[in-house]
């Protein structure tokens, strides 16, 4: 009697928290905007979710958001369990999300919101924290001198995020008098001609700049490009791991980086896909509620890590988003 009261314990715990890693197989869908853009990413996704006894099937959007539409209708027909979706146009994708909620299915967003929609999940890194650890690496280099901030559009809530962060590593050190902020400005032309925002600044403030942090790596590059332009030494910090952005690091044009691990990102994933694909009621994870217009929205968000010359090799190359061969490329 002990033994069957046992063994019905434990199938009932398997039950009610979606049986882990040892359940039956389930199929999860993966709705990209571009699978190029993210090939280390979607590889390592597959990986995770074998682990996770569940298939992953892929569909390829190729930056078109009508044929998303149609890819996410798909997966559904093909009996996916959780939809996994990093949307061509988030403004547009509250859809993808509706559809999938009518055939009874979780939706979990990756990298950003959904805005204006019931998205159940997010799984996406730390905005804030990018920016804190980006102030950080740079005031190690740059203990005194003066800054520019270089930011995204202020409207956006990832873009304030970032820049409390770095504000949060940098105040101590402002309030002291060792860092003076020489411009802190928000882009709102990021997709135009490029606008020599750093060039105006220099020219304004006499050449005196010795540390310029931006929020990505367009930005880093400009940046870099305006310096050697005007034969000018300042250390650059960026957000990104583009081929462009590992080559000035390894060349000693740009000081560091913030990168985002795809290992990171695609275990919490598919770890939390298969648990819900599995009715799982309890989570092995670390939630915070995020806002996502009228509602909140369950959030994993996960630690960047900061990236200089000194562990290229050990973050980003290890993680096979780029390749040796083409960093170090002579």
């Amino acid at each position: 009697m002990r033994l069957m009261n046992s063994l019905f314990l434990c199938f009932a715990f398997l039950f009610l928290t979606g049986w882990g890693h040892w359940g039956p197989p389930v199929k999860i869908g993966l709705a990209l905007d571009s699978a190029k853009a993210h090939e280390p990413l979607v590889q390592k996704l597959k990986e995770a979710a074998e682990d996770n006894r569940a298939e992953l099937l892929v569909k390829d959007a190729q930056g078109d958001p009508a044929a998303q539409s149609s890819e996410v209708h798909d997966l559904i027909q093909q009996g996916i369990q959780v939809l996994v979706v990093i949307p061509c146009d988030a403004l547009k994708a509250s859809t993808l999300v509706s559809e999938a909620h009518k055939a009874g299915i979780k939706v979990i967003s990756l990298k950003g919101l959904i805005p204006h929609s019931d998205l159940d999940y997010l799984v996406a890194f730390d905005n804030e924290k990018a920016g804190e650890l980006q102030a950080r690496a740079m005031v190690k280099k740059v203990p005194r001198g003066r800054y520019v901030l270089l930011g995204g559009e202020e409207a956006e809530e990832a873009s304030q995020n970032f820049r409390k962060g770095q504000m949060k590593a940098l105040q101590p050190l402002i309030d002291r008098g060792d860092i003076q902020i020489a411009a802190s400005k928000w882009d709102a032309a990021r997709k135009s001609a490029e606008p020599d925002e750093l060039g105006v600044i220099l020219a304004r403030e006499g050449n005196r700049v010795d540390a310029v942090l931006t929020s990505d790596d367009e930005k880093a590059g400009r940046a870099v490009r305006t310096l050697e332009k005007m034969n000018l030494k300042a250390m650059v910090g960026g957000v990104g791991n583009d081929l462009a952005t590992c080559q000035r690091i390894a060349s000693g044009t740009q000081w560091m980086t913030i990168t985002h691990p795809p290992q990171k990102l695609a275990e919490e994933t598919a770890y939390l896909a298969a648990k819900l694909a599995r009715k799982a009621t309890e989570f092995d994870c670390q939630f915070v509620e995020v806002d996502n217009g009228p509602q909140k929205v369950q959030a994993i968000l996960l630690t960047p890590l900061a990236v200089d010359a000194g562990n290229l090799k050990s973050t980003v190359i290890a993680d096979g988003v780029q390749k040796e061969e083409d960093v170090f490329k002579k």
